[in-house]
């Protein structure tokens, strides 16, 4: 079967130009579009954590849509897996997900093998979107809105432990949420849920469990930014409460706006093993002291420390609301914009504003509705979205995503299942950080290297990163290739628990003309802004803006202009 990369439709092997754009197409799986002689694939959905999603036409039943799921051929043939890991765990994907019977799971109707060694599952088609689409547009939900959408996750998970079955890759990108079809649907009213994706779930039913001649999982599987402390841990035997910490996650960011915790795959480890969640009301300010407690009930760092099951703590978070007095219904909306600092924000192409050293902006006025949200970043591509400010007037939070930096996508496989941002919590602190071209060290938040004046500086990770990556010894090929290149001497990092040396005492010799830092006698570039010190006759002054004036009707403009845009008139006559 070949497909198209653009508007991925599937098509026989014959075909090989797309007839819809003309691109040329892909082989994708071996055989031809009907699958085991019943499913006609039409087009592909995304990608998962094991295959690919196809959207199908069940034979038998004409006019019913259904969801497969395919095996990567890739993983299929990767020397890396051991023997049959990943058909055994599709397969146990299979008996998992077709053993919960519950409204608010995706229903598993069939799988198998078709006759040229395609391994697939096929699962209920839920139109509509997933809740990182709906957070995506809306940043963040109001407080009774988040209650009622867990309620339905919390159920689904609940029916999952019910048959001694984890998930373990609880996330937004998981959590289906069908199309309102009721005429008297409001805005807000999200529908039915439904959580899907089983492909990691394990079996911890002493009758359903693995025997111990079957292949056993190897590294860290998931995503990390939902993923519960112990995840993360080689060894570590997991029960619900590593479904209960995503739950916590997934509340966290519906309420925050964001995940607890951001960035790549080591900073992500270390902050889970050695920090607490930044509190909920540094993010929101209508978010009570009762609502936050449950929250980070669910995120506590020790599994014993969290609630024993699901529905304990949903009932924990629905009391916190009835405690609470949420004020709703306000005059105006309250949009919170997070960025790195510098960022530049505008609302339908209308500039709302400059990000400070807060790392956000508020804005009001806004009127309801579906606005493009446009913030930009000097070295970054913009982020734009639509987005859909509520007519109920609570506190909205939208994170920033810039598409740059490392990236966590070998364990954030499914299509946007990881929210890869470099903004919001705060990294692992390093104090000091080295110019990759001639490994000077300099404090933490220099742009510029003042020996070189190279902008390309690392972090120096704590003593504290560098034993906890040595204690983790992870399986996984690529996570171990990412750990061991923060140990390696060509990185700039340091390779043991060596101290940085505090550098000599001596007075200042010259100032940065710009901002005034004092630097020694040898330094030729200022660390903070990067321009070149030790020389007086530069004049590094913002040239005053020059105007000109229309000597008819006296309006003015820019230096640059040559005809009057009121009267029309030559600039220069």
């Amino acid at each position: 079967m070949r497909e198209c990369p653009r508007c991925e439709i599937c098509y026989e092997d014959e075909v090989l130009v797309c007839p819809q754009d003309t691109s040329n197409t892909k082989h994708t799986l071996p055989g031809g579009t009907l699958l085991s002689q019943r499913y006609l694939l039409e087009k592909r959905l995304g990608r998962g954590a094991m295959g690919q999603v196809y959207l199908a036409r069940d034979q038998n039943l004409v006019t019913r849509h259904v969801a497969v799921k395919t095996v990567r051929p890739d993983i299929l043939s990767d020397e890396g897996l051991q023997e049959g890991e990943a058909i055994a765990r599709f397969e146990r994907e299979a008996r998992a997900a077709a053993s919960i019977r519950h409204p608010n799971v995706v229903d598993v109707t069939d799988f198998g093998k078709s006759q040229e060694g395609v391994f697939f599952l096929v699962m209920e088609y839920v139109e509509g979107e997933t809740l990182f689409q709906l957070l995506r547009r809306e940043g963040t939900l109001s407080i009774q809105r988040t209650a009622v959408l867990l309620r339905q996750i919390v159920g689904g998970v609940e029916a999952a432990h019910d048959e001694g079955i984890l998930h373990r890759d609880l996330k937004p990108a998981n959590i289906f949420i069908m199309q309102q079809r009721r005429k008297s649907a409001s805005a807000t009213d999200d529908g039915f849920v439904k959580v899907g994706d089983f492909g990691l779930a394990k079996i911890v039913h002493s009758d359903r469990s693995e025997t111990q001649s079957g292949p056993e999982s190897r590294g860290i599987i998931g995503t990390p930014e939902y993923m519960a402390p112990e995840q993360m841990q080689e060894g570590v035997k997991l029960d619900a409460r590593a479904d209960i910490y995503a739950l916590g996650t997934i509340a966290y960011h519906m309420l925050g706006g964001r995940p607890p915790f951001t960035g790549d795959i080591a900073q992500l480890i270390a902050q889970k093993l050695l920090q607490a969640p930044p509190a909920l009301t540094t993010l929101r300010s209508d978010i009570s002291t009762e609502i936050e407690r449950a929250v980070m009930h669910a995120l506590a760092k020790e599994p014993a420390d969290r609630p024993a099951t699901a529905s304990e703590w949903l009932e924990e978070f629905e009391s916190a609301i009835q405690v609470s007095s949420e004020e709703s219904g306000s005059a105006e909306s309250r949009v919170v914009i997070m960025a790195p600092p510098g960022s530049e924000v505008y609302v339908d192409d209308e500039r709302r504003g400059s990000v400070g050293r807060s790392g956000r902006v508020v804005l009001t006025s806004i009127a309801p509705g579906q606005h493009v949200l446009r913030v930009a970043r000097i070295g970054d591509a913009d982020d734009e979205r639509v987005i859909e400010i509520r007519p109920d007037g609570a506190e909205q939070i939208i994170q920033a995503q810039f598409k740059s930096g490392p990236s966590s996508d070998h364990l954030s496989p499914s299509k946007g299942g990881s929210l890869d941002s470099r903004t919001g919590t705060q990294p692992l602190t390093t104090g000091v950080v080295v110019c990759s071209r001639c490994r000077s060290r300099f404090a933490e938040g220099t742009k510029f290297c003042g020996r070189c004046g190279n902008t390309s500086l690392q972090p120096v990770p704590t003593p504290d990163l560098i034993s906890l990556i040595s204690a983790l010894k992870p399986q996984d090929p690529d996570l171990r290739s990412q750990l061991t290149d923060l140990k390696s001497p060509d990185s700039g990092y340091p390779p043991t628990r060596a101290t940085v040396p505090a550098p000599p005492t001596q007075p200042p010799g010259v100032a940065c003309p710009r901002c005034g830092n004092q630097y020694s006698v040898a330094t030729r570039f200022c660390g903070r802004c990067g321009i070149p010190i030790g020389t007086p006759s530069l004049n590094w002054k913002t040239p005053k803006q020059v105007e000109v004036f229309c000597k008819t009707c006296g309006t003015s403009y820019a230096g640059n202009t040559r005809f009057c845009g009121r009267c029309g008139k030559p600039m220069g006559t």
